[in-house]
């Protein structure tokens, strides 16, 4: 019996070999090499000025790479113009004709390829029913609500049914409650349209809520790329670790002991990682909020701090510690705070502890 060939491994939908972008003296973007897969959404994730922008208009052809080079589903896209490009894009100005009804502005790419009249319908109606605006395909756009209008743009990007989308802050513009609505939107029409999804954001909310993996810039470099749990409970830098989410970054010392580092004015603190740092060589334990214990008696391994202040916001406590020369937060679910904690006044006595597996060493 014949041996069956394997079966070919699809090509990504994005890859991306030393990609620079440099404006006269000034390198916007560092060499960045990646692999965007088929069908994922994915994040690039930092803060304005990070480079994550000029990124994105280098996969879109909008610039031109200084180096590097950029396939789309395995072909090479060097020099070939956005119009031939297998990607559409969505901005935060969602760019809708004002005087076309929903229908015909999602139909609007459709008509300019030539496609035959009844594919463009019945694409037409499939984008609709996906953003679930089946039944305002007659109207105006400003007979629409923002995220209505929001959705016309996203079924007008996806309506060709190209390889990739692109996603320029495109829930800017929305209050803060829709916003999380459109989030989990987003991710289900990504995953139904069966589209990879290139989603740059400042929004650390956004990128975690809806990505596969994420991708984390700053100062035009590519700081880190994983998973939302990867990047969260795994930041590979303090920069990470600050800027997604609320993170205790702590100074402390490597003295070589394994799973324990040494916090001035504390002592040793249990963390992990941190193993290509020297003997007493500066590092910093990175560890969350949540992940911090608070008791306001002295409990085996708890590091004692002072407190700073205390906040009731519900179904949760926050802490506010001096330990040692760092300032520390824990956040705690109210369920599990004491009477005695929860009587504690600025001044008093407070008792820090987390798991090693919740504390990061890093280095830089």
């Amino acid at each position: 019996m014949t041996p069956s060939a394997p079966a070919a491994v699809a090509a990504p939908a994005v890859r991306l070999a030393g990609i620079t972008k440099r404006f006269g003296d000034t390198t916007a973007v560092h060499p960045v090499t990646l692999e965007i897969g088929q069908n994922e959404f994915f994040s690039i994730l930092g803060p304005s000025g990070c480079g994550k922008t000029t990124l994105m208009r280098m996969i879109t052809g909008f610039e031109t790479p200084t180096d590097g080079s950029i396939e789309l589903a395995g072909s090479s896209v060097d020099g070939v113009p956005t119009r031939k490009r297998d990607l559409n894009m969505l901005f935060q100005s969602y760019a809708l004709f004002p005087h076309l009804t929903v229908f015909e502005n999602v139909a609007f790419e459709l008509r300019v390829r030539k496609a035959p009249k009844r594919e463009l319908r019945s694409r037409v109606e499939a984008a609709l029913n996906l953003v679930r605006l089946g039944h305002l395909a007659d109207r105006k756009p400003d007979q629409l609500s923002g995220g209505q209008r929001q959705r016309v743009a996203l079924a007008r990007a996806v309506v060709s049914r190209p390889a990739v989308v692109l996603l320029d802050e495109p829930l800017g513009a929305l209050d803060q409650q829709l916003r999380k609505e459109m989030q989990i939107e987003l991710k289900r029409m990504q995953r139904e349209v069966g589209i990879t999804f290139i989603y740059v954001t400042h929004d650390q909310e956004e990128a975690l809520t809806m990505s596969d993996r994420i991708a984390v810039m700053s100062q035009g470099r590519l700081l880190q790329v994983g998973s939302p749990q990867d990047i969260y409970d795994r930041p590979a830098s303090t920069f990470v670790a600050a800027f997604i989410g609320s993170c205790n970054v702590i100074p402390a010392v490597n003295t070589g002991a394994p799973g324990t580092v040494t916090v001035a004015g504390v002592g040793p603190v249990p963390a992990v990682g941190g193993d290509a740092a020297l003997s007493g060589a500066e590092v910093w334990v990175a560890v969350r909020p949540e992940r911090v214990a608070a008791s306001a008696v002295r409990t085996p391994g708890a590091a004692q701090g002072t407190l700073l202040e205390a906040v009731y916001i519900g179904d949760r406590w926050r802490y506010v510690v001096r330990l040692g020369e760092a300032t520390v937060t824990a956040s705690v679910d109210s369920a599990e705070v004491s009477p005695e904690l929860a009587a504690l006044a600025p001044g008093a006595p407070v008792w820090l502890s987390w798991r090693p597996e919740h504390a990061r060493v890093l280095t830089e």
